[in-house]
């Protein structure tokens, strides 16, 4: 029985969260088209030891430069085949408008579950930015909540759903300040090609609370990833 209310429970976080973000108050947005290549890759070190990499470049100002990097190594350990723990470290260099470097350590709870044909992952999030020029460390907490269905009965075809809420726990000078930081809501395509190898594609809009009196930004992102399980 308790599985049966999961997915309800889920998608109704989802959707409050998604109004909740819409309902804070709003000041003059800047837009702009981006696009963004995730390419990720995990392998089993033991039964419970797992190591993830992620490269990310993001292309900005209407898809003609580089915007931003990520580098994202993480070392997992698992709880539960489902629940696992995480410490990682991101460099996030922006490059534009003009260069600036941020180095972050993080730690993530991961939650997966299977509720009927869906898959259910809840990852929470927590950390801790060293932005160049910023007066102190900025301190993020950020949840997500993603689903994927299958078309087919070989779960070779999905499609996939997310919302993503970061939220910043305290103000640096020069850096963010506490509150909302932005959401990122998602829908696309995944396309498991073998055992090993998942493509994914869609559109994400990422609406980005900025700080002080900068105008807000809003992100029309064309996204293309790749996941390979080692």
């Amino acid at each position: 029985m308790k599985k049966k209310t999961r997915l309800p429970a889920v998608l109704a976080l989802s959707l409050l969260t998604t109004l909740g973000v819409g309902a804070l108050p709003a000041r003059a947005s800047d837009t702009d088209l981006q696009q963004w290549t995730q390419l990720t890759f995990q392998t089993d070190l033991s039964k419970q030891w797992i190591a993830f990499f992620e490269v990310q470049p993001r292309l900005g100002d209407d898809v003609s430069e580089l915007n931003r990097l990520i580098v994202r190594p993480a070392i997992g350990y698992r709880l539960r085949p489902n629940v696992s723990i995480w410490q990682g470290y991101g460099w996030t260099p922006q490059f534009s408008p003009e260069f600036r470097d941020e180095h972050r350590s993080f730690q993530q709870l991961l939650m997966e579950h299977r509720v009927h044909k869906t898959d259910v992952v809840n990852r929470t999030r927590l950390e801790q930015r060293f932005i160049e020029d910023a007066g102190g460390t900025s301190v993020r907490l950020r949840h997500m909540v993603r689903l994927v269905h299958p078309l087919t009965s070989n779960r070779k075809w999905s499609l996939v759903g997310s919302d993503e809420v970061f939220w910043n726990l305290n103000s640096t000078p020069n850096g963010p300040e506490a509150g909302f930081d932005q959401n990122r809501l998602f829908f696309g395509v995944n396309h498991r090609v073998n055992p090993q190898l998942q493509v994914e594609a869609g559109y994400l809009i990422n609406q980005i609370d900025a700080p002080r009196s900068n105008p807000n930004q809003r992100l029309n992102v064309i996204y293309l990833g790749m996941f390979y399980r080692m």
